[in-house]
């Protein structure tokens, strides 16, 4: 249990710090309130002063919503474009199809929400779609209110009063009246379960849908079609195993995640994360879901 000026934090966290190639990274992860846990996954904080450092971001099933409390970060490739974006002040980074790549200079600090993506429709109130493979600025989102939002953050005492912040703002901003439908939460939670091996069809049997109605459903609240968002979660389930387990033999691996052979792991983890398998382990971060890139020359 911890104190802040605001009350008391009393939710579990864990400590996730890890000594990397490039130095040590602190990192708290916190669990939300019971009223936010259907769409919120988790809060954390990570810091640390790292050399300047490119990074692969991987894709995972869910979004992001960072601020960014020190540093300079800049995205170089998104969804298989080249680009030059400064994201100095935070961004929301929405379900990617592709990894991203990520320059860092002058050391890290940042605070983050981890949604559900419907929790993120509701928090945008707009389609999941519109930023489905993109990674808007925070200041574009929400205007001056993200610098104010941003100053409430960099004042705070700790970690502790910073997910308090957070969690504030999500409840001030959620769309109460939004409510998320019933059918793309259960569908997401049996991909989940399955770490995206369950057949779509099956899924749409499961709950009484078309697979008409599930894809035009989850266009609008996830951002992606149904097999796409299986296909995401089967790969971030695969770099999780890998992460905890080191290398395997692949071809076992390759029929306990369904794949249909190891060269379809192969061509899945290519078009997903544009590497191998086996160059995944030598450069993944610590705890799996980036790669360390050569650094800037």
């Amino acid at each position: 249990m911890f104190r802040t000026h605001g009350g008391t934090f009393s939710r579990a966290c864990r400590d996730l710090s890890v000594e990397t190639p490039i130095g040590r990274w602190n990192m708290l992860e916190a669990q939300p309130a019971p009223d936010l846990a259907g769409l919120v996954e988790c809060y954390w904080e990570g810091w640390g002063d790292i050399p300047p450092m490119r990074e692969k971001i991987l894709p995972r099933a869910n979004v992001e919503l960072m601020f960014n409390l020190k540093g300079q970060h800049r995205i170089l490739e998104l969804d298989g474009r080249e680009v030059d974006n400064d994201q100095n002040r935070g961004w929301l980074s929405g379900l990617q199809r592709r990894f991203m790549l990520i320059e860092t200079v002058n050391g890290s600090h940042f605070l983050a929400a981890r949604l559900r993506p419907w929790g993120a429709w509701r928090l945008l109130r707009e389609s999941m779609h519109a930023v489905s493979g993109a990674v808007p600025r925070i200041g574009d989102l929400w205007g001056r209110a993200s610098d104010t939002i941003k100053d409430r953050l960099l004042s705070a005492a700790n970690p502790f009063e910073r997910f308090d912040i957070i969690e504030s703002v999500l409840r001030e901003r959620i769309d109460q009246r939004r409510q998320q439908d019933i059918g793309v939460t259960e569908a997401s939670a049996r991909l989940l379960a399955s770490q995206g091996r369950l057949r779509i069809s099956e899924v749409c049997r499961g709950i009484g849908s078309s697979r008409a109605t599930l894809s035009r459903k989850f266009r609008d609240q996830v951002g992606l079609t149904p097999k796409t968002y299986a296909r995401v979660i089967r790969i971030e389930a695969l770099m999780t195993h890998l992460a905890g387990h080191g290398p395997d033999q692949w071809a076992m691996l390759a029929e306990d995640f369904g794949y249909h052979d190891q060269a379809h792991l192969n061509r899945d983890f290519r078009e997903f994360c544009g590497t191998t398998p086996e160059e995944y382990l030598r450069r993944a971060a610590p705890g799996g879901g980036a790669t360390l890139e050569d650094p800037p020359s």
